[in-house]
């Protein structure tokens, strides 16, 4: 069986992602943060449902001590990976005058420098596969002045995630995917006058589904993929922008 490591795995996208890997047959690895109940109960629900393995491992992927303990625990119980989603992210939205630079390190730490640390050693245990980031269309061309530090974090992402393919190349694929707004707990607290404004500026009319965004990342991690390297794919509905 092959196997598969989700930063940021219990919840949103990380847990739809997980779901879907486990369909189809891959033991997974949960990273979580905080929340040890939900990493479980997925944990068990997966294992129940797909006759998989599933480890949960709490680690703060901005500290490097924990990433290289992540790093033990995935050799001792599963050997090798075949891919890593680089999933976790944090966003700290606040009018542009309350952002300071505590905030704005700690976006970066947990979204980009995160992201570096989670693949350059866990990248280790690949040898031949794909790593997925999970970027945004925010780091594109689609942004907020309130999401600043999170806008800019999502754009080293994709300027990283052209590094990591040149360096992992041939043997690891490394690719991005860029969503628009999706449905999750970082969006269900949005004043329902401003979502009804983002779902009008998307072509289909809506935010995407977690599953929708989890379909994806499956699609690059296998081997329909084996030519998709150093891409930067966004998957946001078609978003325009209206002025």
């Amino acid at each position: 069986m092959k196997n598969v490591l989700i930063t940021g795995g219990d919840r949103g996208i990380g847990a739809a992602i997980a779901t879907l890997f486990a369909q189809n047959k891959y033991n997974i690895v949960i990273n979580y943060h905080s929340n040890e109940k939900a990493a479980n109960e997925l944990k068990n629900k997966l294992e129940k449902e797909y006759q998989v393995k599933v480890l949960c491992i709490k680690a703060d992927i901005s500290n490097e001590d924990d990433v290289a303990n992540m790093k033990k625990i995935v050799k001792k119980e599963l050997g090798k990976l075949d891919t890593i989603v680089n999933n976790a992210s944090i966003a700290l939205d606040s009018p542009y005058e309350f952002k300071n630079k505590d905030s704005f390190r700690k976006v970066l730490d947990v979204n980009l420098i995160g992201t570096f640390l989670v693949t350059k050693e866990m990248a280790e245990l690949i040898d031949t596969g794909s790593i997925i980031n999970i970027s945004s269309d925010n780091g594109l061309d689609n942004g907020y002045v309130e999401s600043l530090e999170y806008d800019a974090s999502k754009a080293g992402v994709i300027s990283m995630t052209h590094n990591m393919a040149k360096y992992y190349a041939p043997k690891i694929r490394v690719n991005a995917v860029a969503p628009g707004w999706v449905e999750t707990d970082m969006t269900s607290d949005l004043e329902q006058d401003f979502k009804k404004m983002e779902e009008n500026k998307c072509l289909l009319k809506r935010f995407a589904q977690p599953s929708e965004i989890a379909s994806l990342v499956y699609f690059l991690a296998s081997d329909e993929a084996s030519y998709v390297n150093d891409a930067i794919i966004r998957i946001d509905g078609g978003i325009r922008w209206i002025n």
